[in-house]
């Protein structure tokens, strides 16, 4: 991968959201759709992690999102950002904070 410097770094909004909502895309095989509370503001997200995550367990939870990312739509439905997440051969993790933080905290 090519490095970056940290200017272009700054250019990334890095939030944290709290999921407020989270339902299966219909007619999806991976799909989430998912509210996201940003503090003033909430985003919907769209991502493939059903095989990894029920909503219900996603409901309240602190995630680390892109917040300035290009909308993009997956099976009609516009995502307005990206959950961060590891993945390995065990799975998927997604990124969230070790202490409850308020929604739209910026990373750094």
């Amino acid at each position: 991968m090519d490095q970056i410097d940290i200017d272009y770094f700054h250019t990334v909004d890095l939030r944290v959201g709290k999921v407020i909502e989270c339902e299966k895309v219909e007619k999806s095989r991976s799909l989430l759709r998912m509210v996201i509370d940003l503090g003033d503001e909430k985003k919907q997200i769209v991502s493939s992690i059903s095989e990894y995550y029920k909503p219900e367990d996603l409901i309240g939870k602190n995630l680390i999102i892109i917040n300035n990312l290009k909308p993009a739509k997956f099976m009609g439905i516009e995502s307005q950002g990206m959950l961060l997440a590891a993945e390995d051969d065990s799975g998927v993790s997604l990124l969230t904070t070790d202490k409850d933080m308020k929604p739209g905290t910026r990373v750094h």
